[in-house]
């Protein structure tokens, strides 16, 4: 349903044009990739493919307002020393010493 003076897409729907298109990109094998968009699915799959020690790398470089090619530019030292860092959170989520830092227990109920 298009009323007029509004296009359909405004409302959540597609075109026939639209949806013909978006058919043929799947018939002929283009993928989202390909087209240069990503969808939730692409992006989660992506995610999903990660190993912990990727992700934790990836939080901790979130946390710090950093990305891989800032990291990758910085001088040897401090790239080092950031690796370092990442290395021993992750030493300690996998030992367990990082659930039991700071934990207090109330004990007077």
């Amino acid at each position: 349903m298009q009323i007029t003076g509004y296009p359909a897409s405004l409302y959540g729907q597609t075109s026939t044009a639209q949806t013909l298109s978006r058919r043929n990109d799947t018939a002929t094998g283009e993928s989202a990739s390909a087209t240069g968009t990503t969808s939730a699915t692409d992006a989660y799959l992506a995610e999903a493919k990660k190993t912990p020690a990727q992700r934790l790398r990836d939080d901790w470089l979130a946390r710090h307002k950093l990305t891989e090619d800032e990291l990758n530019s910085m001088p040897s030292e401090k790239r080092d020393a950031i690796n370092k860092e990442i290395a021993e959170e992750l030493k300690r989520k996998l030992t367990g010493q990082d659930a039991r830092r700071g934990a207090t227990v109330d004990l007077t109920a």
